[in-house]
């Protein structure tokens, strides 16, 4: 499993050179290529701008040709000031066969994700917005298939819960599909049965929420759901209610709910419900 972090420092002089030397991995097409560090501090998302992704992918073309599976080639990997980011990342790291590249660039609060596919030259096959600060993301197979999935995780608020977000290449369409997003504090995978429980934390206002998903094709879908929820949202109320839902279809996002109860820890099946829904 490969994973890459984005960096947290800026290198002004690496950013210069970028700039002023190096012919492989940007071309300038005619822009000034010394800029001023003032310039460059100043109107940050002309890094973004200026930076001419095609001719970054070309410039790797000979060396991709010996890449071998889940190796990766990372051309780019820089914050450009605390509020702007980029990363270029090249390899096999789906399937052994296809080499892709991928392009994230954005700012604290959306990110711009471009996938490329090299078949003799470069392709962009797919885009999206991703609209949480990217903090880290891997290639691992999360399924009982042979291909890779990208997963991409975003930062962490107050209550310790995190953006998970899921794609995977659908061979057919060609194209990255986004398999599911979850916003939680636990996202436990079992790879080998194509289940995905998950765990989110809730807060005083929010409820706490148990789920299990399943890998229909290239999507996940939740198969059933427990929830712990205050009856009134006050400080000085600790009445709960515990709800259950099941999906009848198994294969849309279409959970219906079963029950509606008071929940009471004295009462050991809806306690067990809660507690040991992920063994049931």
């Amino acid at each position: 499993m490969k994973k890459i972090i984005i960096k947290s420092i800026l290198l002004i002089f690496g950013i210069i050179i970028f700039y002023a030397c190096s012919s492989k991995n940007y071309q300038n097409k005619g822009d000034n290529p010394r800029e001023s560090i003032e310039e460059i501090i100043l109107k940050p998302n002309l890094f973004h701008e200026k930076l001419n992704i095609d001719s970054l992918l070309n410039s790797y073309n000979d060396e991709i040709l010996q890449l071998k599976e889940n190796e990766i080639i990372n051309p780019l990997d820089s914050i450009i000031d605390s509020d702007s980011s980029r990363v270029v990342v090249i390899g096999r790291f789906i399937n052994k066969s296809d080499v892709f590249a991928l392009d994230i660039y954005g700012n604290w609060q959306t990110q711009n994700i471009y996938f490329y596919k090299y078949d003799e030259k470069w392709k962009r096959i797919e885009s999206d917005d991703y609209n949480w600060d990217v903090l880290s993301f891997n290639f691992q197979n999360l399924n009982m298939d042979d291909d890779n999935e990208l997963l991409i995780k975003g930062h962490h608020n107050m209550n310790d819960n995190q953006q998970n977000t899921i794609y995977k290449f659908d061979i057919k369409e060609e194209k990255f599909v986004k398999s599911g997003s979850f916003f939680c504090d636990e996202l436990n995978i079992d790879s080998k049965n194509n289940i995905i429980y998950f765990e989110y934390g809730g807060s005083w206002y929010t409820p706490n929420e148990k789920s299990i998903f399943k890998w229909v094709n290239n999507k996940i879908f939740p198969i059933k759901k427990v929830s712990l929820e205050l009856k009134k949202y006050d400080y000085n109320s600790f009445d709960q209610w515990i709800c259950y839902y099941e999906n009848p279809t198994q294969d849309k996002d279409t959970l219906v709910l079963k029950f509606k109860k008071t929940y009471n820890e004295k009462n050991k099946k809806l306690y067990n419900l809660w507690e040991h829904f992920f063994e049931q």
